[in-house]
């Protein structure tokens, strides 16, 4: 069931989206707003927990990157027939990688708390938290795949529907294993790690379903037989590249979670809170990126490259609109924002600075999310991951470094840091866009030959 068209608006398909990263940002912020008032020192834990899994996560974008690119193109060069076989591959794909990772985290998890520098007192929460969430990482492997193939179809609805049911839930959830309600017992952070996948298994199944009893589309082996090889070779060509960037971005944060757990517990609960408002500021254009990423792929699966050119111009003006005009309100509010999740002073004032200093980060951000989407639904995947880790390791990474440790600015010269890496890097590709050079790159018309031959 395609719901995607010819005429087929950017805001259409950026609501839904936006309700749904607003509910799932909403779950995790209450994650940390309920642990908030079950203590501070788990909300770090829970913090560096999800600095892990999150890391691990990038892993499947893998498959999910080149699912979206392959299917709307796909979709948009009229050529349906292969899309369950794009299924298969992406789902085995990432339910492979989530059965690795789950025996090596469980097998290194101690040499990972010494590399990036948890303090011992968060020691026994992450892990009692990583447990939980690791044991289940399969639930979030088909959870991103089944979520990928419903946006890239166009039913963004859907997907924000199930954000809000698991949104529900897992609210619930939180509030039984915190607080133990009618005397039944308190979980801590255990707790909360059981209510997200509970709640998030819920969801995947509901997307499965919807997958095979409505769209009448199947994920089986039998997709795969015989070996479709020219296919997983573009699913490399295209996933490879396209993680890369992302998956770099996550392991520079790592490294840069590791010089901010130098600086202690308070450092890094601050982030934790900081993080919580600035994820909000862009928000909206993060949904119009992933809808104009969608409409591209789709515009050049069908070629029409001038069409995807103008769009994401113009969707990049809205999202720099959207982004900076919340910033601006947090940063005008940063006092009382900071003071729902706590009231110690220094927490407050190191928050303040940090939100005061990323309305120019988020300007650099936004162009960057949205134009990037747009370069890997256009098949143009190698020339973003080659600039992002250049400027993430060589402006970024070594920049918290020099800023927040050696010369003492702390977590504000870490964010100066992130703030130039993104400012430079969306320099870069509004002139890579604006070139012209991802034009005549559309896989599925070179894969089509490919396979046709």
């Amino acid at each position: 069931m395609n719901k995607i068209s010819e005429n087929t608006s950017v805001f259409s398909l950026a609501w839904p989206i936006f309700i749904e990263m607003l509910l799932f940002m909403m779950m995790g912020n209450v994650d940390t707003f309920m642990l908030s008032r079950y203590s501070d020192s788990a909300v770090a834990a829970v913090g560096n927990a999800n600095q892990m899994v999150n890391t691990i996560n990038m892993l499947f974008t893998i498959t999910t990157a080149a699912t979206g690119i392959m299917i709307t193109q796909y979709l948009g060069a009229k050529q349906e027939k292969k899309l369950n076989q794009v299924y298969s591959i992406a789902t085995v794909f990432n339910v492979f990688i989530a059965t690795v990772m789950t025996i090596g985290i469980f097998m290194f998890q101690s040499e990972f708390f010494k590399l990036i520098n948890l303090p011992l007192e968060l020691v026994t929460d992450t892990k009692s938290y990583l447990d939980v969430i690791m044991g289940f990482l399969v639930i979030s492997a088909m959870y991103m795949t089944l979520s990928t193939i419903h946006k890239s179809h166009g039913n963004t609805k859907l997907t924000m529907y199930i954000a809000l049911g698991i949104n529900i839930l897992n609210v619930i959830g939180n509030y039984i294993f915190l607080f133990g309600p009618l005397g039944l017992p308190v979980l801590g952070v255990k707790g909360v790690a059981i209510s997200t996948v509970v709640s998030r298994s819920i969801g995947m199944l509901i997307m499965l379903s919807y997958l095979v009893l409505v769209m009448k589309q199947h994920i089986h082996l039998k997709n795969l037989i015989p070996f479709p090889k020219e296919m997983v070779k573009q699913f490399f060509k295209l996933g490879l590249p396209s993680a890369g960037e992302p998956i770099s971005w996550q392991f520079s944060q790592m490294f840069i979670f590791a010089f901010i757990n130098i600086m202690g517990t308070t450092t890094v609960t601050t982030r934790m809170y900081s993080m919580i408002i600035i994820w909000f500021t862009f928000l909206f254009a993060m949904a119009i990126a992933q809808a104009t990423q969608i409409i591209t792929g789709y515009l050049v699966g069908a070629g029409r490259y001038d069409d995807a050119y103008h769009l994401v111009f113009k969707s990049l003006r809205k999202a720099i609109l959207a982004s900076l005009t919340v910033s601006l309100l947090f940063v005008l509010f940063r006092y009382q924002l900071l003071g729902i999740f706590t009231d110690n002073k220094e927490i407050i004032e190191l928050g303040a600075k940090i939100l005061i200093i990323d309305l120019f980060l988020e300007l650099g951000r936004v162009t960057n999310i949205t134009v990037i989407f747009s370069m890997r639904a256009a098949g143009d995947v190698n020339f973003p991951v080659i600039v992002g880790i250049l400027s993430m390791w060589g402006i970024s990474t070594l920049g918290a470094y020099v800023l927040g440790i050696h010369l003492g600015w702390g977590l504000a010269g870490i964010w100066i840091a992130m703030t130039a890496d993104e400012i430079t890097r969306a320099i870069i590709m509004i002139f890579r866009w604006r070139s012209g050079k991802w034009r005549g790159r559309a896989i599925v018309h070179e894969a089509e030959l490919e396979l046709e031959g």
